[in-house]
């Protein structure tokens, strides 16, 4: 039952008639109308008798009418407990963000819960995903986004995952598989991969959802970072395996992507955080990252 079905029954009520009860409510008519006989269906009871110019409550109906108006009376002032509890929460709550991915990741999460949470000092830090895990080690962060994987020594993290994505091969537009409608892990066998030398993290997640699958990356070309795969890829005939739901924008025609279909693979990329985090904001946090 919705709360505001009650209050519009209510206001049907106090203003006798629903064509006023419509326009106080700043509804229309037959909007009103329809959601009365909705409230009446889910009781199963009759609650007016109306005509053209009153309305009548039933003798169940001024019995739903007190008890809607105390059921609204307690919500209101639950929410308006509620408004002042997020206006005078204070505190400060540290975020670990992956500089390419940021929108993607959180959306619009934290706008929002800045908006919830005025009086919170919320503090960004633009990491790659390594220095997230860092972080998270030396406690300077409250909660940061990583590739999920078994990373050792650290079973003290929790993870809420915010995507997961089957994979696909990035590689040069002249490259033998580019022109491929896509892939298996058997067409990539030998093939040379790229890895980057800066991000273990991402190269380990990736590392376990392939051997999932019985596949290894032998055959391995190493570049600094995820701002130099380009470069890799345009320079020889290795793959780049990536995310299909992650871009790198500003080469087109110059790389192609193309999906690897196996049932079962991917991989996720998580909200991480330490378990024995006590910061009364993460948990609000991570709730309205959810959303």
């Amino acid at each position: 039952m919705r709360i505001q079905h009650m209050r519009e029954f209510v206001a049907i009520k106090e203003e006798g008639n629903i064509s006023r009860a419509a326009r106080s409510l700043y509804m229309t008519q037959p909007a009103l109308s329809r959601h009365l006989a909705e409230l009446e269906r889910e009781l199963g009871v009759r609650l007016a008798e109306r005509d053209k110019h009153s309305v009548t409550l039933t003798q169940m109906g001024e019995r739903a009418y007190k008890s809607f108006r105390q059921i609204l009376r307690t919500y209101d002032n639950m929410t308006e407990d509620i408004a002042g509890y997020k206006q005078g929460l204070t505190g400060r709550l540290r975020i670990g963000m992956l500089y390419y991915t940021i929108r993607r990741d959180f959306g619009d999460a934290m706008e929002r819960f800045a908006e919830e949470y005025p009086n919170v000092e919320l503090r960004r830090y633009s990491y790659q995903p390594q220095e997230v895990f860092q972080a998270l080690v030396e406690e300077r962060i409250d909660v940061g986004v990583l590739p999920r994987a078994n990373y050792p020594d650290a079973g003290y993290l929790r993870y809420q995952d915010i995507l997961e994505s089957p994979l696909a091969a990035l590689m040069a537009a002249g490259h033998p598989l580019a022109s491929c409608d896509h892939l298996t892990l058997a067409d990539l066998a030998g093939q040379p991969t790229v890895l980057l030398r800066d991000d273990p993290y991402s190269n380990l997640c990736y590392e376990e959802a392939l051997s999932g699958h019985g596949f290894v990356q032998e055959n391995v070309v190493y570049t600094d970072n995820i701002d130099t795969v380009p470069m890799a890829l345009k320079g020889g005939r290795c793959v780049y395996l990536i995310p299909q739901a992650l871009d790198l924008p500003g080469f087109e025609g110059e790389l192609a992507r193309v999906p690897i279909l196996e049932p079962g693979l991917s991989v996720a990329k998580s909200l991480a955080w330490r378990a024995d985090n006590d910061n009364p904001l993460l948990p609000l946090f991570l709730e309205m990252a959810k959303r």
